[in-house]
């Protein structure tokens, strides 16, 4: 019995061809990363509907700074109601892997840079509160990014005041959490409607959260680009009459495509 399963997590995200950390947990490029930050929601969910990934978003949240973008590399954990025949047995099994402290932090360990946390609660709220401050405090100083709980947060005061940390919740309660056991890390979770994969790039916007395959993450980029380019390409031909609104908002013409090819030339794209 293991927490992780590196072979489980290399089979089931085969299609990613990139670095891995030491659990097999694919590492999508910083440099994707970062690119991501000014990805729409709708732009994701596109790309991810086109290659059959019908079920990767995850609305109506507590967001504790909404005009910040959540972006990173997920870090996964799954918890299931109390059995006491369970949780003495994943007890014991952090305590063979040399976990320390309650199960809560445990994967709050594996966070490195550039990691967003990921955590299946099944929407408990009240002693379902996976962090407070001093935890929170742990996450941010991690991975860097933020946190995903479908689940609650106490302290949230103290966790507001955090800067540039993306926090998604589904309530905030006093309690501290208690029955419920922590049954795996960096495995499959479902997040309300959407599955997360360890490794999937999390978008965390103001819409809600998108859980990008990592296989597919550049292309969300680089789509998303590409419809920016095109955007600023049509406005500016709209502001010199060249084009009308009509024209611009539809297929472009094959004449329209060719201009549209100079013109990024001329951007030195």
């Amino acid at each position: 019995m293991q927490l992780t399963h590196p072979d489980f997590i290399k089979a089931v995200t085969s299609q990613w061809e990139g670095e891995r950390d030491s659990n097999g947990r694919p590492l999508v490029p910083d440099d994707i990363l970062k690119r991501m930050e000014l990805v729409t929601t709708e732009e994701a969910w596109g790309v991810c509907r086109r290659a059959g990934y019908n079920h990767q978003f995850a609305g109506d949240w507590e967001i504790l700074h909404p005009d910040h973008v959540l972006v990173g590399r997920a870090v996964t954990a799954r918890y299931v109601p109390l059995r006491p025949d369970i949780n003495d047995a994943i007890e014991k099994q952090g305590e063979t892997e040399g976990r320390i402290g309650g199960q809560n932090s445990w994967v709050i360990d594996e966070l490195v840079e550039g990691d967003a946390l990921v955590v299946e609660l099944f929407g408990k709220v009240r002693d379902g509160t996976f962090a407070g401050d001093n935890l929170a405090t742990a996450i941010k100083a991690k991975g860097k990014r933020g946190m995903v709980i479908d689940g609650g947060i106490r302290d949230t005061q103290r966790i507001r005041e955090m800067p540039d940390f993306g926090v998604f919740v589904r309530g905030f309660d006093p309690s501290a959490i208690a029955d419920v056991t922590q049954s795996d890390i960096n495995g499959p979770v479902r997040i309300g409607e959407a599955t997360c994969m360890p490794g999937d790039v999390v978008l965390g916007t103001y819409s809600g959260v998108i859980f990008i395959p990592a296989h597919l993450a550049e292309e969300v980029v680089v789509r998303s680009e590409d419809i920016r380019l095109k955007d600023r390409f049509g406005q500016q031909r709209i502001s010199e009459g060249t084009y009308t609104p009509g024209e611009v908002d539809r297929q472009y013409s094959d004449a329209m495509l060719e201009d549209f090819e100079n013109w990024k030339k001329e951007q030195g794209v």
